[in-house]
């Protein structure tokens, strides 16, 4: 299960699920049984990205929780003269601040936990059953509809945030705001069912209608040229180049999400990439940016 996140979606998003760190300072992994899909698919398994420098990211690996002690100090200042970039930090290695970053990530893990639980429980997804990201104006939704529900991260201590060479900026910071946005969906295979996944964008600076109804992007009628005309021409558009882009040949399926039914003059405030959900996606769409945007 995870959270992605991105600034104004111009960047990789960040997750929020279970996982281990692998080269950046590890927020979660989505699932690993979800099959990569094709060009101009949706991306099936996002990569967190916390802008953490390398000598942050080093420290950032390693147990959840341990104690300090006299051997554990003597690695830490080990590693502080060997590894590039660290040979002058072996005074930051406190036991007090080693303490700090052991109380504080316990704290920021249960707090991870509880805001994908909250989310699971919103868009009504399953912890063992699907995997999610969120960049740009949907990650500042769940910010808001974590803090609605009394969940506030916890602030990094001051010397763990120098140890770690941040200014101490949380998970959000620079990940989520601008008024375009994006929230990913990963079903895991299971048995007979083949899994798959959806990606939806959308315009938060306009507001969905009740009346709307998907067009399908790849159906060749007027209304869906003029649909995709509409996306390319706008932020939604590149939003979509930053995703990998999208055309009526590509593999994965599309519909636009209008301001009307028919879709031929009506403004376009969205659309959904799927593979493998399009009856999903039909049915659940809307319903999302519905809830999303009552946390906008």
């Amino acid at each position: 299960m995870s959270i992605n996140a991105t600034s104004g979606y111009t960047q990789s998003p960040l997750q929020i699920g279970a996982g281990k760190s692998s080269g950046n300072a590890q927020v979660a992994g989505a699932s690993s049984s979800a099959t990569p899909p094709q060009s101009g698919a949706p991306a099936s398994e996002p990569q967190d990205t916390i802008s953490l420098s390398a000598e942050a990211q080093f420290k950032m690996n390693g147990a959840t929780k341990f104690s300090v002690t006299a051997d554990s100090l003597a690695q830490a200042a080990t590693a502080a003269k060997n590894v590039p970039g660290l040979n002058a930090d072996a005074e930051l290695f406190t036991p007090e601040a080693l303490s700090a970053h052991a109380e504080w990530r316990e704290k920021h893990t249960e707090y991870r936990g509880k805001v994908r639980s909250l989310v699971n429980q919103t868009f009504g997804l399953s912890a063992d059953g699907n995997s999610w990201a969120a960049g740009g104006a949907a990650l500042t939704a769940i910010k808001n509809l974590a803090e609605k529900n009394g969940l506030i991260e916890p602030e990094m201590p001051p010397a763990v945030a120098k140890m770690l060479h941040t200014t101490g900026e949380s998970m959000w910071t620079n990940k989520s705001g601008g008024s375009t946005g994006m929230f990913d969906i990963v079903f895991t295979k299971k048995g007979a069912e083949s899994g798959g996944n959806l990606r939806i964008l959308f315009d938060g600076s306009m507001k969905p209608s009740v009346n709307s109804s998907p067009v399908d992007l790849k159906d060749g009628s007027t209304n869906a040229q003029s649909a995709l005309s509409k996306i390319r021409n706008s932020a939604l558009g590149k939003q979509l180049d930053t995703a990998g882009g999208w055309n009526p040949g590509s593999a994965a399926n599309a519909y636009a999400l209008t301001s009307g039914k028919n879709g031929g003059d009506a403004e376009v405030f969205g659309m959904v990439l799927t593979n493998n959900t399009d009856a999903y996606a039909k049915a659940n769409a809307s319903k999302i940016l519905d809830t999303i945007y009552k946390y906008l």
